[in-house]
């Protein structure tokens, strides 16, 4: 932990941490169902947090309802809770299309951040371009991903799996991370990292956490803030 030219402290995130972090998030997914598990990479022995989920989009959007930014992502999407199998979620009428969503948070050792991975495709095993990702994005995230925090989405290799994921660039992560931890700590409040910075970024590209995650606090933890 160190201060930046702002005078605010920096938390980098420690491996041990974040692995802490997600046992915590992972143990609240199980109480509620909401589908967060830990997978580890047989090769290399690491491991990261992963979720599925998939969307039903509807193909024909009325032109008004293009104008109505405040309905348009309610009417969009239902969110369909995970399936173990795709054909259950296939038989949807023909002006809708079903999306599944593949969500990975990753450490990073460079960073000493969380990073999140995501892929999409439809049932048929057609991925969605880095085109359409972005016209799934939500007018009001598009303007904050190219000011910051988050810079941009961008595709590159899976560090685990050697696939192609979109990501979320983590460069900025630690400075609006830092900021709010800054403020939590004042105020003696415990936060999970994870929850924190999961609630911030994942909106952006569809992944919503219930409000209950803001609730999730250890046992016991005499120095819940520190990172």
């Amino acid at each position: 932990m160190s201060c930046n030219m702002a005078g605010e402290e920096d938390f980098f995130l420690e491996e041990k941490r974040f692995k802490q972090y997600c046992e915590e998030f992972i143990k609240h997914s199980q109480q509620i169902g909401d589908g967060w598990e830990w997978r580890t990479s047989k090769d290399l022995g690491d491991g990261y947090l992963s979720k599925t989920h998939f969307q039903v989009r509807n193909r024909n959007i009325p032109p008004d309802l293009k104008e109505n930014s405040d309905n348009i992502e309610q009417t969009l999407f239902t969110h369909v809770e995970e399936s173990s199998d795709d054909s259950q979620v296939a038989g949807v009428c023909a002006t809708e299309e079903v999306i599944r969503y593949e969500y990975h948070v990753l450490y990073s050792s460079s960073y000493q951040v969380p990073v999140l991975y995501f892929r999409a495709y439809f049932l048929d095993g057609r991925p969605l371009t880095l085109d359409e990702i972005w016209k799934s994005v939500h007018v009001c995230y598009k303007a904050r991903l190219l000011e910051g925090p988050w810079d941009t989405i961008t595709q590159q290799e899976h560090p685990l799996l050697g696939q192609p994921f979109f990501v979320l660039h983590p460069c900025r992560t630690n400075e609006f991370m830092s900021s709010v931890l800054t403020s939590s700590r004042k105020q003696n409040r415990h936060i999970n990292y994870i929850v924190l910075w999961l609630s911030t970024v994942g909106p952006v590209v569809g992944l919503n956490l219930p409000l209950s995650y803001a609730n999730l606090a250890p046992k016991q933890n005499t120095n819940a803030d520190s990172v």
